[in-house]
């Protein structure tokens, strides 16, 4: 795997697609199982509001959906596309003065909140388009999946944007039409066209200098505000402990050893230790810290018995939670 392909699989990637993936296609508790078998992901992990994951994890969901139900799912997965699930970009790209601008927008932050994809903005006498390319390898299958998932979720912004111009818009893929063609018609207003050069997404320049429906400049700026603070810790790996952090609240009450988590982010034990220790954290203070957040909640709640909470974060009996207890809170937070 190439050195760029590495960094890419262990980005952090919003909880929200793979945990709409799974209510989508998991029906039963062993479907649920099975989409997650091979992402080191659980269950809890998908419940925790603002959780983050890495993009390996959420690439091999949507590998064993793909094999599962094939390269349409996305048609039976309207939350996936859906602009709710883009949080702040949607919300600036919306918001933006002009078509043009809502486009320079989607084209600077959309692998801000997708890092499984990048984005390249050209432009030509005639049209700006955004051309898409994954950030990771996929197989061809995964990768047309995918990009239908994203094309639907273009469509789904643009639409609004454009309104009764988005006809004159054309979205291209880059190979031949699938098998089932005709079950896109419903789903797009846009033109779409196969055999093209690459993924993307075109708009007549003549549209382009139409203001938005929905601009707002000062609802604009706060969500670029808010892209711009997610991206920057993206660009170190800060993230990455954040991360870490979410895998061990996952795993519990088991406990999530060292040298597994380095495995579940696609690196060594060795490069885990040193890119934690690149922004001061190391694995033990980050399970210590979930432990005692764990605690803190539960002690708070008094709806557990210390066996019970003892339990829940993997201590063989109440005494050690205790210890840990008093450790933590001081003498108060041990008492039984």
């Amino acid at each position: 795997m190439q050195g760029s392909d590495s960094v890419a699989l262990r980005a952090p990637v919003t909880v929200s697609y793979a945990r709409a993936l799974v209510r989508a296609f998991g029906k039963t508790r062993g479907e649920r199982d099975e989409l997650l078998n091979g992402t080191g992901v659980q269950l809890a992990l998908l419940e925790q509001p603002g959780a983050q994951m890495p993009v390996s994890a959420l690439v091999a969901l949507a590998a064993n959906i793909t094999r599962r139900h094939g390269e349409l799912w996305p048609l039976s997965a309207a939350a996936v596309w859906s602009t709710s699930l883009q949080g702040a970009l949607d919300v600036a790209t919306r918001t933006a003065p002009t078509i043009a601008d809502a486009l320079t927008i989607g084209a600077r932050f959309g692998s801000t909140r997708a890092p499984f994809i990048r984005n390249q903005l050209r432009k030509t006498a005639r049209a700006i388009q955004i051309e898409i390319s994954p950030t990771v390898a996929m197989d061809d299958a995964l990768w047309r999946a995918v990009a239908l998932a994203v094309g639907l979720n273009v469509h789904a912004v643009y639409v609004q944007l454009l309104e009764d111009a988005i006809g004159q818009a054309t979205l291209q893929f880059p190979w031949p039409p699938p098998a089932g063609l005709e079950r896109l018609a419903p789903h797009f207003s846009c033109a779409v066209q196969f055999g093209a050069a690459a993924f993307g997404f075109e708009v007549p320049k003549s549209l382009c200098t139409r203001p938005s429906p929905f601009a707002d400049p000062e609802l604009h700026a706060r969500a670029i505000e808010a892209l711009e603070a997610v991206e920057k810790p993206r660009s170190d790996s800060e993230a990455l402990a954040r991360i870490v952090e979410n895998l061990i609240a996952a795993r519990l009450p088991q406990r999530l050893a060292e040298e597994e988590a380095a495995r579940l982010l696609g690196t060594s034990r060795r490069t885990l230790v040193r890119r934690l220790a690149e922004t001061g954290h190391a694995f033990r203070p980050l399970l210590d810290a979930v432990l005692r957040e764990r605690a803190r909640a539960m002690l708070a709640s008094r709806t557990q018995s210390r066996d019970a909470m003892a339990a829940a974060l993997g201590y063989t009996d109440a005494t050690s939670f205790s210890r840990a207890c008093r450790r933590w809170f001081g003498e108060r937070g041990g008492r039984g």
